[in-house]
């Protein structure tokens, strides 16, 4: 592990977070890994295990590490923190923050619209719509499931595209329907079986559940989503005015 650094009048416990933050940069501690213990870190560096903590605490509050009771702390994976104040996609988002995402389709078909997909996209019952289940990933790691249905009668050209590489949104404006508002309902959730299986986490885990009404520049209802998102790993900021 990383020396202590020797510049002279800096905290003790500053030294100690910044040995840390180092070896998480550059990879020798790993997204997940348990770092040493308190007691070990304190005989390995000779100072007291208040000052190991405090150097720890510090970069939990960054978010870099997370303590899990009775187990200890760990190296944090990324977060996805969403930006509700502006309407962008998940792509946008991580990538202007330099994650690196990516998407698995699960499902794509066209399927009769149940009632609630018809009410929102202002279709008939049982129209057709194309239904896109996706798998997303952010450095690696899944992070959120999204469940998507177009209406098929506006894109059914986008069933011979290559969706994994591709947002759905420039696609969308590529056949003349540029994403322009969203209506959306978020709640905390458990991930349950299946959700809990595909993303990779206990059943018992919190998810971020969402549903959101995607509308074109015209007011055209384009797409309505449920997004099944990680508690543990996104996040999303409002910005609130009094």
């Amino acid at each position: 592990m990383t020396t202590l650094i020797s510049t002279e009048g800096v905290p003790l416990y500053v030294k100690i977070r910044e040995v840390l933050r180092t070896e998480i940069i550059n990879g020798n501690l790993k997204r997940g890994q348990k770092i040493p213990s308190e007691d070990e870190l304190a005989a390995r560096y000779g100072v007291s295990r208040m000052t190991v903590r405090q150097g720890i605490l510090d970069l939990i509050d960054e978010g870099l590490l997370y303590r899990r009771q009775g187990l200890g702390t760990f190296v944090a994976f990324p977060h996805i923190e969403r930006d509700h104040t502006r309407l962008t996609n998940f792509f946008e988002s991580a990538r202007q923050k330099g994650i690196q995402v990516a998407q698995k389709i699960l499902d794509v078909q066209v399927v009769p619209a149940r009632r609630k997909i018809a009410e929102a996209l202002d279709i008939p019952v049982g129209e057709a719509v194309i239904h896109i289940c996706a798998l997303r990933y952010a450095n690696y790691v899944a992070v959120t499931l999204h469940d998507s249905y177009i209406p098929e009668k506006l894109f059914t050209p986008i069933l011979s595209e290559n969706l994994e590489d591709t947002s759905l949104w420039d696609l969308m404006e590529k056949y003349g329907y540029r994403v322009k508002r969203a209506i959306q309902k978020l709640e905390a959730r458990e991930a349950g079986p299946e959700i809990a299986r595909l993303i990779g986490i206990d059943p018992a885990a919190p998810i971020l559940y969402k549903e959101r009404k995607i509308y074109a520049e015209d007011g055209t209802p384009v797409e309505f989503t449920f997004c099944y998102n990680r508690g543990d790993l996104y996040s999303l900021t409002v910005a609130m005015e009094r």
